[in-house]
């Protein structure tokens, strides 16, 4: 599983409310990519072009745990 196919399942358990299974997938993610940090997340984000849905998808990401 790549680590943008673990980020978008990361953030759709967390915001669907699975967050057990946001923050293992969480987990799995930070050891594929352990520099992996909300501040530096603009780096590696494919294009999003609509502001609410990158707006929702960091917000996601946060909430399955990834680290500031």
């Amino acid at each position: 599983m790549t680590d943008v196919v673990q980020r978008v399942a990361a953030a759709g358990h967390a915001l669907a409310g699975r967050l057990l299974e946001a923050q293992q997938m969480m987990v799995r993610l930070c050891a594929f990519d352990p520099f992996l940090r909300l501040s530096n997340l603009a780096e590696v984000l494919p294009p999003i072009y609509r502001p609410d849905d990158r707006s929702r998808y960091i917000e996601g990401l946060r909430k399955a745990g990834l680290p500031g």
